[in-house]
């Protein structure tokens, strides 16, 4: 007991600054993401993704999210090349301290709708910038969970869910080319896809099934070298590298492909439906694939 009572008087000196101090700072870190500036800030990230990827952006409402987020809900990506894409819940996570010193860096998390499975259809990851202006070296990077195609990619892709990883890095997002520079990579896989038919000038593409795709592709100045593509299912299998040329609008990006096609007895009832060349099931076609990717020509 004599013990505890000498004790005493000292832990209160230690704890009384102590505990003020840390008291002090709770309140300090609370008032900061109490009165942060949400609804410019939010206004502000919509305005600056629109005109950095030229896509239009919109949500139906937004509200703030604990500890430092937006969560914007109803969302619609609208493009020429991606048509409509409504996504049911955006959140993005926002560095407070990071925001105070001109820099921007964000967590975000897309769900998309329609999905029944627990953590499917989502895509998360970060991007961070330099400054707001978007002005500095930008890196975002992401994940890609169970994405059903077919929500993104109608009318090409009625089937397919891919999943995969990507990154990308900027020294600058101005001017109309920014987002085709830099440096990057994507790896993804895609499960039980299901193309359909597609118009190419005055011939069309039959459709295609294949069970699995992988594809690695590593950018570099808007030149992207294929460094896997493969694919395989009921249709056969094909196996493709070289280099695809990026440029504005997407429809002219240069292809320079080698592809080597094993056609499936499925393949071959579909080209002897549309008049083409007849293929022998089993039998490896090697042919050249170059040109703009609207124009493509087709050498053997």
């Amino acid at each position: 007991m004599m013990t505890w009572r000498f004790a005493w008087p000292e832990t209160l000196k230690l704890k009384g600054p102590l505990g003020w101090g840390l008291a002090s700072m709770a309140c300090f870190i609370v008032f900061l993401f109490l009165t942060f500036p949400y609804g410019p800030l939010q206004n502000r990230l919509l305005t600056e993704l629109n005109r950095a990827t030229g896509w239009e952006v919109r949500a139906a409402d937004w509200s703030v999210g604990l500890p430092a987020a937006i969560e914007w809900r109803d969302v619609v990506f609208a493009g020429p090349m991606i048509g409509a894409i409504p996504v049911e819940a955006v959140r993005t996570t926002i560095g407070v301290f990071q925001a105070f010193l001109g820099r921007l860096v964000i967590d975000y998390a897309v769900q998309l709708p329609g999905v029944a499975q627990v953590g499917a259809g989502r895509a998360t990851g970060s991007l961070t910038a330099a400054s707001w202006s978007l002005g500095g070296p930008v890196a975002v990077k992401g994940h890609l969970q169970q994405v059903d195609l077919a929500a993104v990619l109608k009318p090409y892709v009625s089937r397919g869910t891919v999943q995969g990883d990507f990154m990308h890095r900027w020294d600058s997002a101005q001017g109309a080319n920014a987002a085709l520079k830099g440096e990057g990579t994507v790896k993804v896989e895609i499960k039980d896809l299901l193309v359909e038919r597609i118009a190419a000038g005055t011939s069309s593409v039959p459709s295609l099934t294949f069970s699995r795709i992988q594809a690695a592709i590593a950018c570099r100045d808007a030149a992207c070298d294929v460094t896997e593509l493969k694919g395989d299912g009921v249709d056969g299998s094909f196996t493709a590298q070289g280099r695809v040329t990026l440029r504005q609008p997407l429809q002219q990006s240069l292809l320079d492909l080698t592809v080597t096609v094993v056609p499936g007895a499925g393949f071959a009832q579909k080209a002897a439906s549309l008049s083409l060349p007849p293929f022998q099931p089993g039998t490896p076609l090697t042919f050249k694939l170059a040109g703009p990717i609207a124009q493509a020509r087709v050498a053997l």
